[in-house]
């Protein structure tokens, strides 16, 4: 049988996590959780930098698929993620959202940072949605994204 574990910061791994689980039938637990540890996990993860949080408390012999989570949408840099990660399963990114309220001060310093970065570049149509994303809060979430992780797991 196969669960699906997640690690969320401000509710949008999660909130993927609980959208596939009911749609494939499979329960669905916080990486905080119990759960029967011989059942092989897809993991759901958010991003901090290029590290998905949370992987490292569940047993990596279990997992058949990750899914990581970020405002992030550029394709190098998930293959950083996977390189640093060092994943060896099938791996599916979905962007969710920040809200500036569940970020703490440090985060909010680094968004404060990048974002200046991003205005002395001049603001693009990749980087303005993200630049008001960081400084307004904002969601890219969007369940279509689940699609391909369905087919996944309905093809197990």
């Amino acid at each position: 049988m196969t669960i699906v574990v997640y690690s969320s910061h401000t509710g949008s791994t999660r909130k993927y996590a609980e959208a596939f689980s009911s749609k494939v039938g499979y329960a669905c637990f916080s990486v905080k959780d119990k759960y029967d540890p011989e059942e092989e996990i897809i993991y759901f993860g958010w991003l901090r930098g290029p590290r998905i949080v949370g992987l490292d408390a569940i047993d990596q012999r279990k997992l058949v698929a990750i899914v990581t989570v970020s405002i992030e949408n550029n394709p190098e840099f998930f293959r950083k993620v996977k390189d640093i990660n060092d994943i060896k399963v099938p791996a599916y990114h979905l962007r969710g959202w920040i809200d500036r309220k569940k970020v703490g001060i440090f985060a909010k310093i680094l968004f404060c940072f990048i974002c200046a970065m991003y205005k002395l570049k001049g603001l693009d149509d990749y980087t303005e949605p993200m630049f008001n994303a960081m400084m307004n809060g904002g969601s890219f979430y969007d369940e279509f994204g689940l699609e391909s992780l369905i087919q996944f797991a309905e093809s197990r």
